[in-house]
């Protein structure tokens, strides 16, 4: 049963309005074969045909059932929520006041019950609008027990958002063990993480969730719900939940199944049986042609909200790629090409037997390319270390003592280069400089100290006060804030409108993380995303593949993500490595130091991704002609 009682505690009855409502309800049981609305909205076996029968015939197995519904919903008539009651509290920490963000949450408490599907174009804030729901379901008792399932890259940044934005503690749930915790009535997992499904037991692993009763469920990215067949969908269908909120700019690709399937989940008999939807609304059975267009999106706005960024006033500003190719000099070429051979043909144990060259490229391979410090600083760990054959720590060595006696950082000089034009051609420049070792960010600081910037260091050891402190030091005076992607996580620099990525990671997703940061509502200037680039190396090719092929090809934020699900190149491996990132380290071993070839298989995946972002652009204009009328 579906007990979405919405009530206000504040609002006592008079006798006549008990005596009222008990003669409303004797009457709808006198004509009970008269009442068509009856929709169950909890978690069944994955056919539901004969519940589908039941309800057209008005066959159920208990008259309570049906007394318990007319109650509620006699209810919930009488106190409707016209008003926000916690949003003036919410509104101070918000940055920016978007009406449609409010709007959107009121009409899904007080038309919707809660249980709705947020499918606001990308790039409006649906994190906002969902934290205003759970804020004001909190403050009016409506909810207890919360669950919130996201993907795995924004646990966290759900996490802080909710605590610095609404003042709500949420539990990050990793293992099934938790589940048991007490008090655990706010929690957040990775659904990647939970939905995993153990095959010699027959059951999920986090099984435990599925006992709790859930208030509240929410599913960011509720896209990945749109086959019946997929685990994803089984573990969600299995949790109890009173309202489900699902959070999807895309609810399907081309295909209207996908979006029954998603609605199934979401509110089972709004759109019928399966073989109803389709004669009804599939001209000739086609997925991909709707047919009483009308009649599906006034079925569809019963439990969708849906804006445009067009409606809602919002405009996001331009990427301008500008790639910042880096020339090495003779001797500096050389060493990477020396440490490059290390990797892949020198690199062995103490008893001589060759590791894993998966690991080699994860581990070390980003940090030697990163800065000459990180590099020396990681040869010399493995020099120093008699895990390693001697051969290994030789060659080691050998680089650390060459690259100590250069005299000149051509990557470095490159950036200082690029500082200094940006702060005399630019207005108010501001620069957010990236890497992804705190080594490097050092050996940035320790090299910007002779000349005339103004820097703040950013990284993940610090607490909340002293990045609170930092932001503003970077908002009202600093000229560059050098960050790991670690530090920068869930924050948001709208203020500055130029990004350098002095090492670039062969992960798209954390690119386009890095982006995000300064890519958000408020931006106001168009933003320059500088990546260096070391020619004539595996590097460049990555660059221009993530840098001019992904990540600054006219997508908004977010979309990015949605077209590698689409790929099936989204998350991880089961070694836990990115997908792509996988892809690209494989191309680089097995290329041996090739550049031919690696560029050749650099130009498959490129082309691969090209092709479907045009498939997802046909699938927007679909969305859009379905859910908008345009």
């Amino acid at each position: 049963m579906n007990e979405d009682i919405n009530i206000e505690l504040d609002n006592p009855k008079t006798e006549s309005n008990k005596q009222e409502q008990k003669e409303k309800q004797k009457h709808n049981q006198d004509n009970k074969a008269n009442n068509e609305d009856i929709i169950v909205n909890e978690s069944f076996d994955d056919e539901d045909e004969d519940l589908f029968e039941k309800i057209e015939k008005k066959q159920f197995e208990s008259q309570e059932l049906l007394n318990l519904k007319l109650d509620s919903e006699e209810i919930s008539h009488e106190n409707e929520i016209e008003r926000l009651i916690s949003y003036d509290e919410i509104k101070e920490k918000l940055k920016y006041n978007l009406p449609h963000q409010p709007e959107g949450a009121l009409k899904i408490l007080r038309d919707l019950n809660g249980t709705a599907l947020l499918s606001d174009e990308v790039g409006l804030g649906k994190t906002i609008t969902t934290g205003i729901i759970i804020k004001e379901c909190i403050q009016r008792g409506f909810v207890k027990n919360i669950l919130i399932l996201t993907p795995p890259s924004l646990v966290n940044q759900w996490k802080e958002e909710l605590k610095e934005k609404f003042n709500l503690d949420f539990n990050v749930v990793e293992n099934e063990n938790q589940w048991e915790q007490k008090n655990l009535n706010k929690a957040i997992a990775s659904l990647d993480r939970v939905k995993i499904f153990d095959k010699k037991k027959s059951e999920f692993r986090h099984k435990k969730a599925h006992e709790i009763p859930w208030d509240l469920l929410i599913v960011d990215e509720a896209h990945k719900l749109k086959a019946r067949s997929t685990v994803r969908w089984r573990f969600v269908n299995k949790l109890q939940k009173k309202r489900f909120l699902g959070l999807t700019a895309t609810p399907f690709q081309n295909d209207l199944i996908e979006l029954y399937n998603l609605l199934h989940l979401l509110k089972k008999g709004h759109l019928g049986t399966l073989r109803e939807f389709k004669k009804k609304f599939l001209k000739k059975g086609n997925k991909r042609h709707p047919l009483n267009q009308k009649e599906l999106k006034g079925k569809l706005e019963e439990v969708m909200v849906r804006r445009t960024r067009k409606l809602a006033g919002i405009e996001y500003k331009k990427r301008v790629p500008k790639i910042i190719p880096v020339e090495l000099s003779d001797e500096e070429y050389q060493l990477y090409q020396d440490m490059s051979e290390l990797l892949k043909e020198q690199y062995f144990s103490a008893d001589g037997s060759s590791i894993d060259g998966s690991l080699v490229v994860y581990s070390i391979l980003p940090k030697i390319t990163s800065s000459s410090k990180s590099a020396i600083e990681t040869l010399s760990k493995i020099a120093n270390n008699p895990k390693y054959h001697h051969t290994t720590r030789e060659i080691s060595e050998n680089i650390v003592e060459r690259y100590k006696s250069i005299g000149i950082d051509s990557k470095m000089k490159k950036l200082v280069e690029l500082v200094k034009n940006i702060k005399e051609t630019q207005k108010n420049p501001k620069m957010l400089i990236f890497t992804k070792h705190p080594t490097t960010l050092r050996y940035i600081v320790e090299n910007f100290k002779q000349f005339n910037f103004n820097i703040v260091e950013f990284t993940g050891d610090l607490n909340r006060q002293e990045k609170s402190e930092r932001i503003e030091q970077f908002r009202r005076g600093a000229d560059v804030m050098i960050c790991t992607d670690t530090g920068a996580e869930g924050l948001n620099f709208q203020f500055c409108n130029n990004i350098i990525n002095y090492d670039l990671p062969w992960n798209p997703m954390s690119v386009e993380q890095r982006i995000g940061r300064l890519d958000r509502i408020g931006q106001e200037r168009d933003i320059n995303v500088y990546s260096f680039a070391t020619k004539d190396t595996m590097e460049e090719y990555v660059v221009d593949l993530i840098i001019n092929k992904m990540c600054c090809v006219g997508l908004v934020i977010g979309e990015l993500p949605i077209i590698l699900f689409n790929l099936g190149l989204d998350g991880n491996t089961d070694k836990g490595n990115n997908k792509i990132e996988e892809k690209l380290m494989n191309s680089f071993l097995n290329s041996r130091n090739n550049l031919n070839i690696f560029s050749k298989e650099v130009n498959e995946i490129s082309g691969i991704i090209q092709k479907e972002i045009e498939n997802y652009k046909e699938e927007e204009d679909f969305n859009k002609k379905v859910l908008d009328n345009e």
